[in-house]
């Protein structure tokens, strides 16, 4: 019998020492075809000349290397897995059920030291174990009707043939679109004060590159042999509604070069002594405006922006987010 979608999955859980395989402990519920993949670095030797009048006659293995390409339709405050390749070593604070996970990444040289992670991937037929996962880069957005998104990259160093994990299920709460709000401001510190921005955004997303590269080293392996840490950059993507302040906000301060400042947040059901939420501050500066870029119910015009995130010196992006999560898992 093939393997089938019913029984496919993609579980993870934090490694104590990057490269050493763990069981993973949660669950994901994300795309389930054409995650997993395999660089072995296969050299056919074309260029080898054997007195046949052929090309190929071996094969020689130069590398190992995985890449794991996934997602999911249905994000969750308690999925805080992306953000962890942020900032190391995070936990969730608070003495209540209420956990606050504040993922802002030290930009100014000091190393975020982010957690690698053992990914269990598979179906009914076969477990994949990928060791020393982290994200190269992940994109999370949302639209009024649906739910929150998220898709990325991770790499990792190799994928063992071995038994799967059995973790529990997962019943973390899903946010919704329309759940999102947008402020814009100033300065950063202007942010808690401004004011939402209603009947204006229509969607958004939000693509991070974590900055993190995998490294080959000449160390008689196939597999790599470290991360390294290098540039955190991210693109803003809006869609809003043309109204005075599509033209004020962003076609005359991307004319200008001004630096804004954005706030995308997200309020949930009652948790503790507040909500679950998800918070994202940032810097940004305007790169494209398309005014009228579509069109909503053959009526609404919508204009269409693009931003880079920015770094002013003092803030960079700092994401915050409220769950019931006390640990990675």
């Amino acid at each position: 019998m093939p393997g089938i979608q019913s029984f496919t999955y993609l579980n993870y859980g934090k490694e104590t020492v990057r490269g050493t395989p763990v069981a993973p402990t949660r669950k994901w519920y994300g795309k389930a075809s054409s995650v997993l993949g395999f660089d072995l670095g296969l050299n056919l030797h074309t260029d080898e000349n054997f007195g046949r009048r052929s090309q190929v006659r071996r094969m020689t293995q130069t590398t190992e290397d995985v890449s794991l390409a996934i997602g999911t339709d249905a994000y969750a405050f308690d999925d805080i897995w992306p953000w962890t390749q942020l900032k190391g070593g995070m936990t969730g604070v608070g003495g209540a059920a209420d956990k606050t996970w504040t993922a802002t990444p030290t930009l100014s040289g000091a190393a975020n030291n982010p957690e690698a992670f053992s990914i269990d991937v598979g179906d009914d037929t076969q477990n994949w174990r990928v060791q020393y996962g982290m994200w190269s880069e992940f994109t999370i957005g949302a639209a009024r009707q649906g739910l929150t998104t998220l898709t990325g990259t991770i790499f990792g160093q190799r994928a063992i043939k071995t038994g799967k994990a059995t973790p529990a299920d997962n019943t973390a709460v899903k946010i919704a679109g329309s759940w999102w709000t947008l402020k814009l401001a100033s300065t950063f510190a202007g942010l808690p004060g401004a004011s939402i921005l209603t009947n204006f955004m229509e969607d958004w997303s939000l693509n991070v590159r974590t900055g993190l590269l995998w490294d080959h080293v000449q160390d008689g392996n196939l597999y790599g042999s470290q991360h390294v840490e290098s540039a955190i950059t991210g693109t803003l993507r809006l869609t809003v509604q043309s109204t005075a302040s599509a033209v004020s906000e962003f076609y005359d301060n991307m004319a200008s070069q001004t630096v804004r400042y954005a706030r995308l947040r997200a309020v949930g059901p009652t948790l503790g002594g507040s909500n679950y939420s998800a918070q994202i501050d940032t810097p940004f500066v305007v790169t494209d405006v398309q005014p009228i870029g579509a069109v909503k119910n053959n009526a609404i015009n919508l204009y269409r922006i693009v931003c880079e995130l920015d770094d002013d010196g003092t803030n960079g992006i700092t994401p915050v987010i409220v769950n019931s999560v006390a640990a990675l898992p």
